[in-house]
């Protein structure tokens, strides 16, 4: 999985696998419907927290993706990955199924340095060492962590467990929103020229569990900053809603 050649993805959805409300082929005719070139379907792991994947049915699962990728090759790349919750009391991170998980295209780890009892930034290469999958981090401020860290100490984690960090166009996450309002200002500018440097990939996700608010303007502007385009147009209107409203000549000037 290469996300720098994907021109346009949506790596981060749920499904009637885990507590989304569609099945994966719903996810991925919208994903058609909207021109995507890749989708990744990526259903909680084993949790407290939500309706989930099972450990015992992790292999169907999988089985599912893949015969649906056989089922939609001539239309679209499809990535098989899960979402798993790095709070050890929401989630046995003890017992994890590796050789299961390492079948997946992909793995996404959330909640990292989130909770009292999540799994820090310095502690991940405890589990990040076992994958040989592509892992990434879901919905995660990096801002954040720059701050709290230290860009370099950061940067270093990110390539020492080969991770990949994922733009999170969700409502229920601010961070994408303040990183459009300020992609001009230096901190955020220096996070960016830094991941570039690094080589560190990014992947763009809607976190759909519902399609009704599937926001595919959004999902182009993360797609742009994924892939280091220029979004200067939008920092002149404070309101990121309104500010999509000039997607469609912003997205075609990029190709996208």
């Amino acid at each position: 999985m290469d996300l720098s050649s994907i021109d346009f993805m949506d790596m981060h959805n749920h499904t009637l696998w885990s507590d989304g409300i569609h099945s994966p082929e719903k996810i991925i005719e919208n994903a058609i419907e909207h021109n995507l070139t890749a989708i990744g379907i990526s259903d909680h792991f084993q949790t407290d927290k939500c309706n989930s994947v099972p450990t015992e049915n992790l292999e169907n699962y999988i089985k599912n993706l893949e015969d649906l990728k056989l089922k939609y090759k001539d239309y679209i790349e499809i990535y098989s990955g899960i979402e798993i919750c790095m709070n050890r009391d929401l989630c046995d991170l003890n017992n994890l199924p590796y050789d299961m998980l390492n079948k997946l295209d992909y793995v996404l780890l959330e909640y990292i340095d989130y909770f009292k009892n999540s799994v820090k930034l310095s502690e991940l290469e405890t589990y990040t060492k076992h994958l040989k999958c592509n892992i990434g981090l879901a919905h995660t401020d990096l801002l954040c962590l720059y701050k709290n860290y230290g860009l370099n100490f950061l940067i270093n984690k990110l390539k020492e467990n080969n991770l990949f960090w994922e733009l999170n166009v969700n409502e229920g996450y601010e961070y994408f929103d303040t990183i459009v309002k300020s992609i001009d200002t230096w901190r955020t500018k220096r996070l960016f020229k830094y991941l570039k440097k690094n080589d560190i990939k990014i992947s763009v996700g809607s976190d759909t569990h519902c399609l009704d608010y599937y926001n595919i303007r959004k999902l182009k502007i993360g797609n742009m900053l994924s892939k280091h385009k220029s979004i200067k147009i939008l920092k002149y209107d404070c309101s990121i809603s309104t500010a999509m409203e000039f997607g469609n000549n912003i997205t075609s000037h990029y190709g996208i």
